[in-house]
C-alpha cells in the first residue's frame, strides 16, 4: 500500500482522549491540532498507510453541550483540514462525549458531504436515536475496547471511502440502521396475512413479521389530596456517606445504599461525597443539596407540609443495567411501601 496515496481524514476526541485533562478540563473551547493524537495514532498504524488523520479536533464535554456555537467552531476547524473522511471517537458508553460524536458527525456528514463514523456501546442512549442516520460501530463500554474498535472503524472507514460493500461481518459490528429492503416472495402480502389469521385461529403456533417493541406502561398513582403526607428522597446521582462505606461503584451498578438522614438539616461535604462517572460532579460535591434537595425539604418539614422519610436511597445510574435498575426499584418500593411514605422525589443528573 506504499504507492497509495492515503485518505485525509480528520479525528474528535474529547480532552479526555486528547490527553489534555480530565473533568477539570472539561470546560476547554474547541481547538486543533495537526496530525494524529492518542487513538488516532493506533488508527493510522492499524490502517497500513490507507488513512492518515490530516488533524486532530478536540472539544471540552462540558463546553460542548453548553453552549450551541460549539458545533460551529468544530465544523469550521474540520473544514480547513479540507478532509475526504471524518472519524469521531470511540466514545464507548461517555454520555457527553458520545452525544458530542454523533452530533458532529450528522453536521459533518450534512454539510461537509464525506463519510463518517463513529463508535458507541449498545447501552448509550444515542445510539437508539441516532443509528438510522449514521454508521455507529458497536464498542465495548470502556476505553479497554480502544484496540479493537479504532482498527475495525477504520477499516469500514476506508470502505465507505472506497465504495466498497460491507462484509456480513463487517454489517454485523455497525448498529441496524433500519432500512428496508425488497424483496420478492411467492405468495403477496395479502395472501400471507389471511393465512397468518387462520394460524392463529386455530390456536397454532404463529409468528408476525413485524415483531412490535414492547414497552412497559405504568399507571400514574393518583395525586395526594392532604395537605401533610410521609415524603422519601432518592437519587441515581451517586450520593454515598464520606469514605463510601458501602462500597458503591460509580457505575453498572449492582447495589443501592442507604442515607439515615434523620438528624441532618441539610447535606454538607463533610458527611457525603458523590461518587458518579457520568456527569461533572464538581458542583454537587461543593454543595450535595444541589444533587438532593434536604435542604429545602427540612424547610418544608418544619411549616408542616410534609414529613420527612429519614433515609435517603442512592445508587450511581450510569451504566446501570434495566435489570438491576428494576430489581433496585422492587426493592426501595417494598421498603417505602412498609414505612408509610406517600410519595418520592427523584433526582438525577
Amino acid at each position: 500500500m506504499s504507492d497509495i496515496k492515503p485518505f485525509r481524514v480528520v479525528h474528535y476526541l474529547n480532552q479526555f482522549y486528547a490527553g489534555k485533562g480530565g473533568e477539570a478540563f472539561a470546560n476547554t473551547s474547541p481547538y486543533k491540532i495537526d496530525g494524529s493524537v492518542g487513538p488516532g495514532r493506533l488508527l493510522e498504524q492499524t490502517s497500513k498507510g490507507k488513512l492518515k488523520i490530516a488533524g486532530t479536533v478536540v472539544c471540552g464535554d462540558n463546553y460542548f453541550v453548553e453552549n450551541s456555537s460549539a458545533i460551529k467552531q468544530i465544523i469550521e476547524l474540520i473544514k480547513s483540514y479540507q478532509p475526504e473522511a471524518f472519524i469521531a471517537g470511540p466514545a464507548f458508553l461517555a454520555g457527553r462525549y458520545g452525544e458530542a460524536c454523533v452530533e458532529i458527525c450528522c453536521a459533518v456528514k450534512e454539510r461537509l458531504d464525506i463519510p463518517v463514523i463513529t463508535g458507541l456501546a449498545p447501552e448509550h442512549p444515542a445510539v437508539d436515536r441516532y443509528r438510522k442516520d449514521l454508521p455507529i460501530l458497536r464498542t465495548g463500554t470502556t476505553g479497554a475496547d480502544m484496540k479493537n474498535s479504532i482498527p475495525r472503524m477504520g477499516e469500514i472507514l476506508f470502505k465507505l471511502l472506497q465504495g466498497i460493500k460491507l462484509s456480513s461481518s463487517e454489517q454485523n459490528l455497525i448498529y441496524k440502521r433500519g432500512l428496508k429492503k425488497n424483496a420478492i416472495l411467492e405468495k403477496n402480502a395479502a395472501r400471507r396475512a389471511v393465512a397468518m389469521l387462520i394460524t392463529k385461529h386455530r390456536g397454532e403456533n404463529w409468528q408476525s413479521e413485524l415483531p412490535m417493541p414492547k414497552n412497559d406502561l405504568v399507571t400514574p398513582a393518583p395525586a395526594i389530596k392532604e395537605k401533610s403526607f410521609t415524603l422519601a428522597l432518592i437519587t441515581d446521582g451517586g450520593l454515598i456517606l464520606k469514605g463510601n462505606p458501602e462500597r458503591m461503584p460509580s457505575g453498572r451498578s449492582d447495589r443501592y445504599c442507604k442515607i439515615n438522614i434523620d438528624s441532618w438539616e441539610k447535606l454538607t461535604p463533610e458527611k457525603v461525597e458523590v461518587n458518579h462517572f457520568g456527569y461533572d460532579n464538581r458542583y454537587v460535591l461543593a454543595d450535595p443539596n444541589r444533587l438532593v434537595p434536604l435542604d429545602i425539604i427540612k424547610t418544608l418539614e418544619k411549616r408542616g407540609d410534609i414529613r420527612l422519610h429519614p433515609v435517603i436511597y442512592s445508587t450511581a445510574g450510569a451504566a446501570t443495567a434495566i435489570e438491576n435498575a428494576a430489581s433496585f426499584g422492587r426493592g426501595i418500593a417494598s421498603e417505602l411501601k412498609k414505612a408509610g411514605v406517600q410519595a418520592v422525589i427523584l433526582t438525577s443528573t
